[in-house]
């Protein structure tokens, strides 16, 4: 059996942490088994991709907040982009909220009935970003 072979494949990989989160009741800030698997268990890597993400996620949430509410297409593009990138640190927390912010940012004509969705998302951020600075001290 190849290594590959031994990784989820989409969309079983994306439903394994909706899965857990529904069996348990229970979703992590950050999935650090998932992190472990995207990184080979190279502890040097897992903080590499948690250092990225960790600037990235400050990045789109600035860029997020200082867009025209009638810029639905740019914001949709980089929620989208932003959830991708959380889904690979297993903080699907932040996918979560992406896509619901995503789906309200394009569906809306003034683009302001985001808001309460980009909220959410900036929460959801600024909680992971707390669990990365005490786990890789940024």
């Amino acid at each position: 059996m190849s290594k590959g072979s031994t990784q989820l494949k989409s969309p079983l990989a994306e439903a394994v942490p909706v899965a857990r989160e529904a069996r348990t009741g229970f979703r992590p800030t950050l999935d650090l088994v998932h992190l472990a698997r995207q990184s080979l268990g190279d502890k040097d890597r897992e903080t590499e991709i948690l250092a990225l993400f960790d600037q990235q996620a400050a990045q789109a949430m600035d860029r997020l907040a200082s867009l025209d509410p009638r810029d639905g297409a740019v914001a949709a593009d980089l929620a989208r982009m932003l959830a991708a990138s959380a889904r690979i640190a297993g903080a699907f927390g932040i996918a979560s909220a992406c896509l619901a912010y995503e789906a309200v940012v394009v569906s809306s004509s003034t683009g302001e009935a985001g808001r309460p969705a980009l909220d959410h998302l900036g929460a959801e951020i600024a909680r992971v970003r707390e669990v990365i600075g005490e786990l890789i001290g940024a």
